[in-house]
């Protein structure tokens, strides 16, 4: 298993600031997050989470949106959802618009700017 890497944070907190009556639960859960599979697609990823059981747990409320926004030199950018599972972010999916491949990208380390939706303004 492996920390959180800064995209991943960043849909996690875009989905806190959206969600303000869930913001300080999926804060918590941020903070006893990690991932234990990954996997680049090839149009998006998916990381697994794996939440210690002593953080608080959000509704069964599923899939969130989370975020959109800028990512490396996708032409269109990318949004981003969240699953929750018995309470817990269980998933953060991270899909392309269009039809551009995320195989080369190192999602570890790309810069991306993510907004909100309610911040995105589209």
């Amino acid at each position: 298993m492996r920390s959180l890497w800064p995209i991943e944070r960043a849909a996690l907190e875009a989905a806190a600031h959206d969600y303000q009556t869930l913001a300080d639960v999926v804060r918590e859960q941020i903070a006893a997050a990690q991932v234990s599979d990954f996997e680049n697609t090839g149009a998006g990823f998916f990381s697994t989470l794996k939440v210690s059981p002593e953080a608080p747990r959000l509704p069964d409320k599923s899939p969130l949106d989370a975020a959109t926004g800028a990512v490396g030199n996708i032409e269109h950018g990318m949004g981003f959802l969240l699953f929750v599972e018995n309470g817990y972010v269980s998933l953060i999916e991270g899909y392309v618009y269009g039809d551009v491949s995320t195989v080369r990208i190192d999602f570890e380390t790309v810069n991306f700017d993510l907004k909100p939706w309610s911040l995105a303004g589209g």
